[in-house]
């Protein structure tokens, strides 16, 4: 993996397939793993530009997973965006304190896929974005 891969971690087999199947719209590969046991590793490892990350994951919840990353890796951390269904503000408050760089609410469509990818893959993103 290198910067120019997305890091897709879901635990759902239908969400995974169609996001790794929606990257091959763009210039960016994927690699996709059903659950953050081994997100930490992945990423301390092989360095991903992004990372794709569910918020409700078996074992470990996806902010616990992003938290452990951030931690890892300091300012050396990917963007790491939240996909769930929910929006609420408690929820995107939650989700800026664990160090996320912004969300996107499942389910979502091509066109806002496409936008977070490109947005979180184009260097260090600023504030918390809403997809």
């Amino acid at each position: 993996m290198e910067k120019t891969c997305v890091l897709v971690v879901d635990d759902n087999k239908t969400n995974r397939d169609l996001y790794m199947d929606l990257l091959e719209m763009t210039p960016f590969s994927g690699v996709a793993l059903n659950d953050g046991l081994h997100a930490v590793d992945m990423v301390r490892r092989h360095r991903p530009g992004l990372v794709l990350m569910d918020i409700n994951l078996p074992g470990r919840s996806g902010m616990e997973v992003t938290a452990d990353i951030i931690t890892a890796l300091g300012d050396e951390a990917p963007p790491i965006l939240a996909m769930t269904a929910s929006a609420l503000p408690d929820l995107i408050e939650q989700l800026q304190s664990h160090g996320f760089a912004g969300l996107v609410t499942k389910p979502c469509g091509v066109s806002t896929f496409l936008a977070a990818v490109t947005w979180g893959m184009t260097g260090k993103p600023q504030g918390f974005k809403l997809f």
